[in-house]
């Protein structure tokens, strides 16, 4: 399986805002009300919101490759808000096709190391609470429940779809 992993910089914006867009609507459609959709992903993955999130100096987003394909990303944030000790796994997808691949598992061991050459002691993401496979993929490589939340400002998301549940890795 021939892989790579680039980080993403301002001409790679569109391009990533398109592979955003297509493999968010793979994932996620369920959780939204009418015109939820359209709302998040104008404000998470729109061209101009990625080119402001691939400049600023807290964060990088990598894109996953097989062949010359894009086909997944990872965002993370080297300081995470609530513990600085911490580098964020903010996004982590990749295309449903690729299921099975290992390729969650080649973003997430990609991020330990960024995360140890930052001097980080651990490494946080969030999950949605419904998205058991993705959950028990992270208890698996190690993840621990440390905390949920609440998405209250999503007025346009499904009310029982609002919770999502904080997890560590620590290296």
């Amino acid at each position: 399986m021939d892989y790579q992993i680039k980080k993403a910089n301002l001409e790679d914006a569109h391009c990533l805002s398109e592979l955003c867009k297509n493999i968010y609507v793979e994932h996620y459609l369920y959780l939204w009300l009418e015109g939820g959709k359209e709302w998040y992903l104008e404000k998470s993955y729109a061209e101009q919101v990625l080119q402001v999130e691939i400049e600023h100096p807290n964060s990088d987003y990598f894109i996953l490759q097989m062949d010359t394909s894009p086909v997944g990303y990872l965002k993370v944030n080297y300081d995470y808000s609530e513990k600085s000790s911490a580098l964020e796994i903010e996004r982590i997808y990749f295309h449903q096709s690729y299921k099975g691949l290992g390729l969650g598992r080649k973003l997430i061991e990609f991020a330990f190391e960024l995360a140890q050459k930052q001097g980080k002691e651990s490494v946080i993401l969030k999950a949605m609470d419904s998205s058991k496979n993705a959950i028990g993929f992270y208890h698996k490589m190690g993840f621990q429940q440390i905390g949920t939340l609440i998405l209250h400002d999503f007025e346009l998301m499904k009310t029982e779809f609002r919770g999502m549940i904080i997890l560590e890795y620590c290296l």
